[in-house]
């Protein structure tokens, strides 16, 4: 079986700490949300927790909030 043409299932993950580093997520927060079974989707191998870069993006673009000047628009 030629595997040069698959793509990956985890194309580009990101520890919390990288979470933090591109988008400002407290990764004490993100941790803080996983305890509560909220926020964005994650993945755990051991001990180790993971983010797709997708699902941390989706996350975020379903959470926004719009201020009267947007929604006026």
């Amino acid at each position: 079986m030629n595997t040069a043409n698959r793509t990956p299932a985890f194309k580009k993950t990101l520890t919390p700490k990288d979470c933090e580093n591109i988008y400002g997520l407290n990764p004490g927060t993100l941790a803080n949300m996983r305890f509560h079974k909220i926020g964005p989707r994650y993945y755990k191998l051991g001990k180790k927790v993971l983010y797709r870069v997708e699902d941390i993006e989706q996350w975020l673009n379903e959470n926004v909030v719009l201020t009267r000047d947007q929604m006026s628009r």
